[in-house]
């Protein structure tokens, strides 16, 4: 592997991921949103959608959602799936892939107390991805359970929860002039990373 690889990454992608997204905090305006994408089994397509890294536990990326939402449907049935960070300003990219699990309760309880109220009760009240009539149905919802917890604490939902996503698979991409990108693709071979530069 050429000098370029010593450079900015690192042997464990896990440590570079880290680097790169401390330097994209510096810089980018939404350093955490993630795309993360999913296979729909009922009518066999990708689905993605853009949801917010929460940070690295045991080397699991994690982020939270609502257990009853379509992403989580869709990894309950193959728990596969890739994330993409894109920094524009950093002129960077990272393409994972990997295995996802949901968190244990205690841990998704310990997230769900430091979140501000409102969107602890968005959460209470959300029956994510189902339909509702109108916005103002939305926001009754929402003020009748304020009132319900005026004075205490909002409960976790049974239904929401961390996921905890396993990578095997790491691309690190950085944009170059006229295209000449420089690419590095880590595939985990038993506990070991093997590293490959990809043509751009």
């Amino acid at each position: 592997m050429d000098n370029l690889i010593n450079y900015f990454l690192r042997k464990d992608p896990s440590e570079s991921f880290q680097e790169w997204y401390a330097d994209a905090k510096k810089v980018e305006q939404n350093p955490e949103a993630m795309t993360l994408s999913t296979m729909d089994q009922k009518h066999n397509r990708p689905d993605s959608r853009t949801v917010l890294f929460k940070g690295m536990k045991d080397n699991y990326l994690t982020f939270y959602t609502n257990y009853n939402s379509t992403k989580a449907k869709e990894l309950d049935s193959n728990s596969e799936a890739c994330l993409l960070f894109y920094w524009h300003i950093s002129k960077r990219q990272v393409r994972i892939q990997g295995k996802v699990k949901k968190m244990s309760t205690a841990d998704s309880d310990i997230y769900f107390t430091v979140r501000d109220r409102q969107s602890q009760l968005a959460s209470y009240i959300s029956e994510q991805s189902s339909p509702i009539a109108d916005k103002d149905t939305l926001m009754k919802k929402l003020s009748d359970a304020d009132r319900k917890f005026q004075g205490s604490e909002v409960p976790r939902p049974e239904n929401w929860g961390g996921i905890l996503f396993e990578p095997y698979e790491f691309e690190f991409f950085v944009y170059g002039d006229y295209r000449i990108n420089d690419r590095f693709l880590y595939k985990k071979s038993h506990n070991d990373w093997i590293i490959t530069r990809l043509q751009p």
